[in-house]
């Protein structure tokens, strides 16, 4: 799995793809200066079951850099589990 972002039509958004099965995994959505923001960068990854709220982008490139690995680690059959 190799997940990268792409930018959405309104610019206030990514989209977060893998890049190996072409899949749209997850938003990333930047803050503004809306009446309802706090300027914060909300992530959402796999329906959910990744998400957290940031204020920094390079922070929310290294949350979505760590799911990848943890993903990619969890998928590797060397690290399977042995459990009986």
């Amino acid at each position: 799995m190799r997940l990268k972002f792409e930018h959405s039509d309104d610019f206030r958004s990514l989209r977060v793809l893998d890049e190996d099965t072409g899949k749209d995994v997850g938003i990333i959505r930047l803050g503004g200066a809306g009446v309802d923001s706090n300027g914060g960068i909300d992530i959402w990854l796999f329906d959910g079951k990744y998400q957290t709220r940031v204020e920094h982008y390079d922070i929310a490139v290294g949350f979505v850099l760590g799911v990848e690995s943890v993903l990619n680690h969890r998928a590797d059959p060397q690290f399977a589990s042995k459990a009986a």
